[in-house]
């Protein structure tokens, strides 16, 4: 009875499998076949992945009528029902059509966390190879300022902090060969630390991205992308430029070269020297100490292979900037010297930076994997009363890492990440002056994202938990001698913070047809507050403030709706974004109208309140003209933001800003450009908490620019012509407009760039 069970049970199992068909094929486009390509059968979990040679099968097919679809990076989608019968093995060529839209829209924006252009996110691209901006005194974010919803906040030339839709300093994260950066954060007088050497693009996202990148992206990320010509170069090739600025009698000069190998290895190196004198404001007057120079080297090595590539990088950058003091505008008491003085007077910041890293990526039949591993070491030192002597001086070193996994057969695709950091920051030893305690943050998130595209719809969502500790430790000998006090004076000169918690997105990209694409997304972010802001309590080298944080202080949270709707045809395109954000426990920094007895220092002090922060964004663009000679570009943004709890205006808070830009491609072969760009910036009347209003500016920049064909060569040079009309004007995001220090007046800037 047993032996009959068992027969019985086998039968019914081969009945089964014997229902069951097969789906075998080769996917090719124009004669070549199309490696990793998805198949998948609509409405069903079944899904594989072409081999590299464009070969697929799909097993265990129920019997029945199917649609199949094909989708690859650069072509456009297929899909072709087809009936399966019981038992019945089928071949399906399928040969893929080559979309240049297509490819836009699955463009890898960072293959860290596995975005896409189609993400739901708002994410904008900046080339930052044009001859009309390389050697902006202002470097990255020089260009940076022409997207909309990013503002710069200036303290001089080369020191500029980011914002984005309102949001800046540690909000905003910069993401630099795959290395999350933290050494900006001490507070608005500190720059990037990095220029645009050796960077290709700069990709802008917009908005909460806490969920991707951890603590500190509320709004928005920075994502900087190298500029790899060398992976497909089988002979050394490179390119040498110069570029002054007549401004500031600036002069930077900058190399890259580099070659690829056999068996897919590659060498490259970039380095660049640039050295500015005072600047310039629009009525001829010297703006004293605003004089600066860096030094910067890159080096990389890797393999590039079909299904493995991998990228070690070595940067160092060193930077003297000159810090402009607040009585700067006193005839008596100005800094200027003469017209070409380069060398550093006090005060000053020498930085120094050294970024070591290695990032790897994997294909395979059912999975891909992406790794980041990499270590940051930041020396910064204020130097204001000796040369000899570091007034206020700090040693950060970070390590960091970032690891995915991504799942991409079948209809949803699948990736689980983890990211973490360890930071130790301790004062530089016979300081003068200490901020911040020395401290040690330990950091480490872990999160899932899952996106799912049905036939116009693309749907995503992510899921992160975060946990970051924090501590803070005043027990060196330094800092006791310097009577450094702790919140709460702890016996052991130690105290210990914690925060944690979730963040989340979900998302939809909807496509109504070729011309119409509607994007929507809901997130939340957060913050942790960073050391400054929890741990002040000394004098700020540089300036004459006594500087107050607060160790109670919760994270801020960020809940954010966002809209994208944009419409193109073959000469037109258009963009217009709205967003409403609400961040609570939101860090602001003010004066409390308070003075140290005998110091003459004033008191400045972190608080919180609750804000809401809402705005848009457009971008208009046309071409004209045979072969699209004639472009014309409008663009703008507008944010509001509001105190809740104390029913004001939020401080700090970009005013409306508009850019309207001309460019003309001339001769047969497009080798000429020459272009004019009008930024209007609107009156800031709606000022915040201890913040004056200021007056709008209109800004003309002209330039012009020529190719010259050298054999296998190429020369380029350019002319730009930034504030033409040499506009006298204080910004209302310059750190330094309450004392009225004017920004640089017309700047002729000359390029010369020579490829091989």
């Amino acid at each position: 009875m047993k032996t009959l069970a068992i027969i019985f049970l086998t039968l019914i199992s081969f009945s089964g499998f014997a229902q069951h068909g097969k789906l075998s094929g080769e996917i090719t486009s124009e004669g070549s076949t199309v490696a990793f390509a998805n198949v998948y059968i609509k409405a069903s979990a079944l899904g594989t992945t072409a081999d590299k040679d464009g070969k697929f099968l799909l097993k265990n097919i129920p019997a029945g009528n199917h649609s199949i679809e094909v989708s690859a990076i650069g072509f456009k989608k297929f899909s072709r029902d087809i009936l399966i019968n019981e038992g019945q093995s089928k071949t399906l060529n399928v040969q893929l059509e080559k979309s240049s839209e297509e490819l836009n829209e699955v463009l890898i924006v960072d293959t860290q966390t596995g975005l896409t252009r189609r993400t739901p996110y708002n994410v904008s691209s900046i080339d930052m190879q044009g001859i009309e901006s390389k050697g902006n005194p202002n470097g990255m974010m020089g260009s940076l300022r022409e997207v909309p919803g990013v503002y710069g906040a200036e303290f001089g030339q080369g020191i500029v902090k980011p914002f984005i839709r309102g949001l800046g300093f540690s909000r905003v994260v910069t993401i630099y060969q795959g290395n999350k950066l933290e050494n900006h954060q001490w507070g608005a007088d500190h720059g990037l630390g990095i220029n645009d050497l050796g960077i290709k693009k700069v990709e802008v996202i917009k908005g909460p991205a806490s969920v991707l990148y951890g603590s500190g992206a509320l709004g928005g990320v920075l994502l900087t992308r190298d500029d790899e010509f060398y992976k497909e170069s089988p002979r050394f090739s490179g390119n040498i430029g110069a570029t002054f600025n007549n401004v500031s009698n600036g002069i930077r000069t900058y190399a890259s070269l580099g070659k690829s190998f056999e068996y897919g290895i590659f060498i490259a190196t970039d380095l660049a020297y640039e050295n500015h004198a005072d600047y310039k404001n629009g009525n001829g007057r010297l703006i004293g100490n605003s004089r600066f120079n860096t030094k910067t080297l890159r080096l990389h090595t890797g393999i590039e292979k079909e299904n493995f590539q991998n990228k070690l990088s070595f940067s160092f950058n060193d930077q003297n900037l000159g810090i402009i003091l607040d009585e700067e505008m006193e005839d008596s008491k100005s800094l200027a010297t003469g017209r070409n003085d380069r060398d550093m007077q006090l005060p000053f910041q020498e930085v120094k930076d050294y970024l070591l890293s290695y990032n790897q990526t994997t294909q395979h039949e059912n999975f891909e994997t992406s790794l980041h591993l990499s270590h940051h070491s930041n020396n910064r030192k204020e130097v204001e009363q000796d040369f000899d002597l570091v007034d206020l001086g700090l040693q950060q070193n970070h390590s960091f890492y970032n690891a995915r996994i991504t799942f991409p057969n079948g209809k949803i695709k699948h990736s689980l990440g983890t990211q973490g950091s360890f930071v130790k920051t301790q004062n530089i030893k016979n300081s003068q002056e200490f901020l911040i305690p020395d401290a040690e943050i330990f950091e480490n998130g872990i999160y899932y994202l899952a996106s799912l595209d049905i036939d116009s719809w693309f749907l995503q969502g992510a899921l992160r938990y975060d946990y970051r500790n924090v501590t803070a430790d005043a027990s060196s000998e330094e800092l006791i001698a310097d009577d450094y006090i702790l919140p709460g004076n702890p016996q052991n000169r130690k105290l210990t913070r914690t925060f944690n918690g979730f963040t989340g997105s979900i998302g939809a990209t909807k496509k109504f047809n070729a011309k119409n694409q509607l994007k929507f997304n809901f997130s939340t972010g957060f913050r942790a507050p960073d050391l400054a802001e929890l741990f002040s309590n000394g004098p700020h080298s540089g300036t004459s403030r006594f500087e107050k944080g607060n160790d109670q202080f919760g994270r801020e949270q960020s809940i954010q709706a966002d809209l994208s709707y944009t419409y193109r045809n073959n000469r037109f395109e258009s963009t217009f974004s709205a967003f409403g954000s609400r961040v609570n426990n939101y860090i602001y920094f003010t004066a409390t109208d308070e003075t140290l007895p005998d110091e003459n220092m004033e008191i400045w002090s972190y608080l919180q309140t609750d804000a809401n922060l809402y705005g848009f964004e457009f971008e208009i663009k046309h071409t004209w003209l045979d072969q699209q000679r004639l472009e014309t570009k409008f663009s703008g943004a507008i944010v509001r933001a509001e105190d809740l709890k104390n029913d004001r205006n939020l401080s700090f808070i970009p005013p409306d800003n508009f850019n309207l830009e001309v460019g003309y491609f001339g001769l047969n072969d497009r080798s000429f450009y020459a272009f004019s760009k009008l930024r209007m910036v609107s009156d800031q009347n709606r000022a915040g908490f201890n913040e004056e209003t200021t007056a709008g500016y209109s800004l003309l920049n002209l330039g012009i620019s020529k190719k010259f064909n050298l054999g296998n060569d190429e020369l380029e040079t350019g002319i730009t012509v930034y504030n033409a009309l040499n506009k006298n004007y204080v910004d209302h995001m310059s750190i330094l407009r309450a004392f009225n220090v004017s920004s640089p007046g017309r700047n002729f800037m000359l390029n010369l760039k020579y490829k091989f």
